[in-house]
């Protein structure tokens, strides 16, 4: 029993050791909250022990005694210290009298007697600590007269602040214009001023200017990432279908964008910090390729880079005897997925000053093949002839004989329609051509390009019109030309005015020229179709004589004069021995004289 006795008093003795242990620092707490409020009572209009303003020592001073210590303190030449205002490399230097800046002895004291009497119980234990181990300073309390601060501030805030500048995407007359985005910078002239008067000495000093950044509405978040789009869809890409390139520049590329600036979402752009300067609204762009004006894009592309397919032809020997000019296979741009490439590739940022774009393309099989035209080739046969005849010029038969080689061997096959200024191509110097003779406005202008191609026309159409094919289209000249058949000639003349007829039989058809100085034969060659061709004769009507007052045509001899007239002629096509075209063919032409033009009358003195 005394066992467990002894044991019991220990435990006792333990646990009175423990609640002497817990008991310790609160005790110690209270006694220091006492003596803090006990020296209340005798700090009550003294400051603080171990306290000091700036740096003169103050401490259990009443506020007469503390006036007279910080006029002791402050004997320094402080109004000739120097102040500094920083801003990275810049710097504004000036003094502590020219900005006015002076002590406020009478806020010092009173700051310096309110430290550590207000506030709740553990506030105003701890500035007792802090007085009791010397850390309690109070800053100096000055102040400014008049406004020479303000200037002085508001000169650095001038040569400090720079405008922000809102980006900007535009289509411009040249392409693509850009303004790039900047942020820009504002003096807080308040926060700059209260630094100034907030010094911990009177002494030299430094003080950072405080700047704020300012954002503009369309900064780099809403910027960026349209304008990399956007200078990709402008950058010149060369495109290209196995050995054939075209290279786009940058003003038609921006022809392709769509360019719109929208406002910002909530949430949509990044944050813009709480310090900083933002605008009421802020925007973003969007950039995006015009669907239709990249499918025109794409059929332009095509129609330079397209290599179609070349149908096989014929051609005749001297003795007439035809032969095969071999079929090519070619390769076609596929337009729609051309389309579709640039919608996704040309927006794609790239880092060259170039970009290379394989066009994706298909074979294009020639129409008529060598295979065709080898089975053709024995039962083919010359099924009409026709020929017309003009009078010697080296530049008209420059141009009769080298429009109508253009046609030579060309196949036209079933169902397929024959157009002259679509075979012709390109009616220039550099293929040939000369100036000579046409006829423009019932007149005679002797120097057009390409003169005489109406001959050409007139004679194709009278050996076509033989074998009793579908004419769609056909004009009569200006005036009578007695050298192609009254009312059964074809004029032709770019733009507006051309000669078309249509194969509709079953069999494919093509023609030969033949041309001298003074003639061009034109053959027709392919099955003979099986018809019977009648044309009637020509009804001459409502004849005109040139007026009096008519100018002269040059290209008629002088005394020579032909009527004006309508004339008619129908042509009815049989096949089986049933009507299968009746052709009325109306011709109007104008009179016309020959003779020298008259020399305009000489201007009156």
């Amino acid at each position: 029993m005394a066992v467990f006795a002894r044991s019991g008093d220990q435990a006792r003795t333990s646990r009175r050791g423990l609640w002497m242990l817990a008991v310790a620092p609160i005790a110690a707490i209270a006694l220091a909250i006492g003596a803090a409020f006990a020296a209340d009572a005798v700090y009550a209009h003294r400051a603080l022990p171990g306290m000091s303003v700036g740096s003169v020592e103050i401490g259990s001073l009443e506020a007469s005694a503390i006036r007279e210590r910080l006029a002791t303190g402050l004997a320094a030449p402080w109004a000739t210290s120097t102040v500094a205002l920083v801003d990275g490399s810049r710097t504004w230097q000036t003094t502590n009298a020219e900005l006015g800046i002076a002590p406020d002895i009478d806020a010092a004291i009173a700051e310096a007697l309110s430290y550590g009497k207000s506030g709740g119980m553990f506030d105003r234990l701890g500035a007792w600590i802090d007085a009791v181990r010397g850390q309690a300073n109070v800053p100096f309390a000055m102040h400014a007269k008049g406004d020479a601060l303000d200037k002085w501030v508001a000169a650095a805030a001038r040569d400090t602040d720079r405008a922000s500048v809102s980006g900007e995407l535009r289509l411009g007359s040249t392409g693509l214009a850009v303004t790039q985005p900047a942020l820009g910078r504002e003096v807080d002239r308040i926060s700059t001023v209260a630094a100034l008067l907030s010094a911990d000495s009177l002494g030299d000093r430094e003080v950072a200017l405080r700047v704020r950044t300012s954002y503009p509405a369309v900064d780099a978040s809403g910027f960026d990432e349209a304008y990399a789009r956007a200078a990709a869809v402008v950058t010149p890409v060369t495109v290209h279908v196995e050995d054939r390139t075209f290279v786009e520049n940058a003003t038609y590329l921006s022809s392709l964008l769509a360019i719109e600036r929208v406002a910002a979402k909530p949430g949509e752009l990044p944050a813009i910090p709480q310090d900083a300067i933002a605008p009421a609204i802020r925007y973003r762009y969007q950039v995006s390729l015009v669907n239709e004006r990249v499918a025109s894009w794409a059929a332009a592309l095509a129609l330079v880079l397209d290599h179609p397919g070349k149908s096989a032809k014929f051609t005749l020997s001297a003795e007439h005897v035809p032969s095969i000019v071999p079929s090519e296979s070619g390769v076609k741009v596929d337009q729609e997925k051309l389309r579709a490439m640039v919608l996704d590739d040309l927006v794609r940022p790239i880092t060259g000053a170039t970009r290379d774009l394989a066009a994706p393309a298909v074979v294009d099989a020639s129409a008529f093949t060598t295979e065709q035209a080898k089975a053709l080739l024995p039962n083919l046969v010359r099924t009409s002839t026709f020929t017309t005849y003009y009078p010697p010029s080296a530049s008209r038969h420059a141009n009769i004989s080298t429009g109508a080689s253009q046609f030579d061997g060309v196949v036209i096959l079933p169902g397929q329609t024959f157009s002259f200024w679509e075979l012709l191509g390109p009616v220039t110097v550099e293929r040939g051509y000369a100036y000579a003779g046409a006829i423009i406005n019932n007149r005679s202008d002797e120097n057009v390009i390409g003169g005489g191609l109406c001959q050409v026309s007139t004679t194709i159409f009278n050996a076509v019109a033989a074998q009793g094919y579908e004419i769609i289209e056909r004009h009569a000249h200006g005036y009578y030309i007695d050298r192609y058949p009254i009312g059964y000639d074809a004029a032709v003349f770019e733009p507006g005015v051309d000669f078309k007829w249509r194969n509709d039989t079953a069999n494919p058809v093509f023609i030969w020229s033949w041309s001298d100085w003074t003639s061009l034969t034109i053959d027709v060659w392919g099955i003979p179709t099986g018809r019977t061709v009648a044309v009637s004769a020509a009804t001459q009507r409502n004849f005109v004589h040139p007026a009096a007052d008519q100018p002269a045509d040059p290209a008629f001899p002088k005394g020579v004069s032909v009527d004006g007239r309508d004339v008619f002629k129908t042509r009815t096509v049989y096949e089986n021995g049933k009507v299968l075209h009746q052709d009325f063919f109306a011709s109007h032409y104008a009179p016309v004289w020959g003779g020298p033009l008259v020399a305009p009358d000489a201007p009156k003195p």
